[in-house]
């Protein structure tokens, strides 16, 4: 790690002009004290155990040791200069320095995340040290512990130009957590409207990293918990933990792991759990426990989350393809930040801001989804539009030649525009009744004679808008026929066709009322809309109807058949904002929960 050099103590110029900071970087003599014991007098008894630092940057990753550095700052002018000395690492527990000339200190200061805020010398994110530099040497004495990552990158600036800087450093941090919060409320008005536990999740992992961040940097101690020293001494690994819980959560919700692969779920699950134990012991633990499991933890976690994206892609599930690149953009930036605090590469303003700019990265690829999706509906409206406008066009052109067509005839001979009349009378009312019989044809399945899928969904769709605007209860039951693919399997599809055609004609049998529909919506599954129907009563219609059902036998080839089926209902008064697929999506649900019960059954869902 380092070269022993008998009296190393690196001497730095500084004179009256300065263009921006001065990185003091390797240019320091280290001394490790391992019993952590040392005071500023046994460091200075010691001059012949100090060593340069031969790696690129003076970062020495998670240590239990206390570091000592030490450097000389030479005032080449011939008047005392005001310089800031800045420690741009919010997070260690333990900050001292010494500045001495000769025999004397002249300045002591004591910092660090476990002491109040308002002792600090400047009101900071970062640990800023005044210093008033006297001509000639000025030696340097620097003391640094911490249970998590040493890192001792001084910068040494000129006051006016550090609150330039450090406003300009206050913008830009802005910015970034500008923009998520931008996400996570963006996220939080969706889950609103759709309900959908992958927006939840999502904005539990937008908000943990955000408070991660804003720890990491300092910011929440200035300005959230200024005197919360506990608090914020373990907020940093409770935050990753916390950010390892949703992750894994949103991955196995968001990818459907539990149908899709059932081990890739157990494994994200069981590393959520992980996460979970993780994120209660940072309040019992010591934290440089918690933060290298955490550290360690988190990289796994984002690797398989990002590894099972991409199978799930490749698989043919094409909604996770924005999934996988937005997380691979937030992979990067965390595989740099955590090389940087290991002190594995040298810290920049690209490293030290890599997690930072792999969020915002992942936030605009997550938009570009949104944009995607919404550019393809608008080109969808203006094709509709197009083609309305077309046929527009033509009906107008149609209708002016019948007319000038009529006018013609009219001229031409006005002794037969009675019968042309009655002719084109008859003939109209022949094209209605053909209509007429189209449409029954269209709107009618062909093998139970009930309505069809289309009919059904034109049906629903205008109940939900009359049952929302004049605040009445709406029911709807969806059921299908129990083993159907069995019963196809033994007795053949000419006998489950004739089970279709009993069930249809059975529970057409119950279907009286005005406004009541029966349709098939597709292979074994119905469904019924019932009108102004009270909860009780239509749970009582639905257990006959599923009680004719169960009680029917069909003769078919010699053959004796008996079947069942299973009930979802759902009821409930619709809201403005409801929609007809989200009251079927609990009708649905109902009917799952009837079929994983027992079959034969009821099950209803309440809006």
């Amino acid at each position: 790690m380092t070269t022993l050099q008998q009296g190393v103590n690196p001497r730095i110029v500084v004179t009256g002009e300065a263009n921006g900071p001065m990185e003091i970087g390797v240019r320091m003599a280290v001394l490790v004290d391992s019993s952590r014991q040392m005071n500023l007098s046994d460091v200075l008894a010691r001059t012949e155990e100090w060593a340069s630092i031969t790696r690129p940057t003076p970062n020495f990753g998670f240590s239990r040791d206390a570091y000592w550095f030490r450097f000389t700052l030479n005032n080449a002018e011939s008047h005392a200069v005001d310089r800031y000395l800045e420690l741009p690492v919010p997070f260690l527990d333990d900050v001292r320095l010494f500045h001495r000339m000769g025999d004397s200190t002249l300045a002591e200061y004591r910092l660090g995340d476990e002491l109040p805020f308002a002792q600090r010398a400047i009101r900071h994110q970062n640990f800023v040290m005044p210093l008033t530099l006297s001509p000639g040497d000025n030696h340097i004495y620097l003391r640094l512990a911490s249970a998590g990552t040493i890192e001792a990158s001084l910068k040494l600036w000129v006051p006016s130009q550090f609150l330039v800087a450090s406003n300009n450093d206050n913008l830009a941090q802005g910015a970034v957590v500008g923009v998520l919060l931008v996400m996570v409320v963006y996220n939080l008005f969706i889950f609103f409207s759709l309900r959908d536990s992958n927006f939840l999740l999502h904005i539990g992992f937008a908000t943990s990293y955000l408070l991660f961040y804003f720890t990491l940097t300092g910011y929440s101690y200035q300005y959230l918990w200024p005197e919360a020293v506990r608090w914020n001494s373990i907020a940093i690994s409770t935050f990753i933990a916390a950010a390892i819980v949703f992750t894994c959560w949103f991955a196995t919700n968001f990818l459907r792991l539990r149908t899709f692969s059932p081990r890739a779920f157990v494994l994200l699950r069981t590393m959520g759990m992980a996460g979970a134990i993780l994120l209660v012991a940072t309040f019992f633990l010591p934290y440089s426990w918690t933060i290298r499991l955490g550290t360690f933890l988190a990289m796994p976690v984002t690797v398989s989350a990002l590894v099972v994206g991409y199978w799930r892609w490749i698989s043919g599930a094409d909604f996770a393809r924005f999934y996988c690149l937005a997380w691979t953009a937030l992979l990067i930036g965390l595989i740099v930040l955590n090389a940087n605090k290991l002190g594995l590469i040298e810290a920049n303003v690209w490293t030290n801001n890599a997690s930072q700019i792999g969020v915002i990265l992942q936030v605009v690829l997550l938009s570009f989804t949104l944009a995607d999706r919404m550019n393809h509906d608008r080109i969808r409206r203006i094709a509709a539009q197009d083609t309305a406008l077309q046929h527009e066009r033509q009906a107008r052109e149609s209708s002016q030649a019948l007319i000038k067509a009529i006018e013609e005839s009219n001229r031409k001979l006005e002794s037969r525009v009675q019968a042309r009349t009655m002719d084109l009378h008859q003939a109209m009312g022949q094209l209605q009744a053909a209509n007429d019989r189209l449409k029954e044809l269209s709107t009618t399945d062909a093998l139970t004679q009930v309505r069809n899928r289309a009919f059904f969904d034109e049906a629903w769709d205008a109940e939900v808008r009359r049952a929302s605007r004049t605040l009445t209860p709406v029911t709807l039951v969806l059921f299908d026929i129990d083993h159907f693919k069995r019963v196809n399997d033994t007795y053949g599809h000419p006998a489950g066709d004739a089970c279709l055609r009993r069930v249809a004609g059975v529970v057409g049998s119950h279907v009286g009322r005005a406004g009541d529909v029966l349709a098939r919506c597709g292979g074994e599954e119905f469904a019924v809309i019932l009108v102004d129907a009270e909860l009780e009563q239509a749970l009582q219609w639905v257990e006959k109807v599923r009680s004719d059902v169960q009680q029917q036998v069909l003769e078919f080839d010699g053959q004796t058949i008996r079947f069942t089926a299973s009930f979802g209902l759902a009821h409930g008064v619709p809201q403005a904002r409801t929609s007809p697929q989200a009251i079927l999506a609990f009708a649905d649900k109902a009917l799952y929960r009837a079929k994983h019960e027992g079959r034969n059954c009821v099950r209803h869902e309440t809006l």
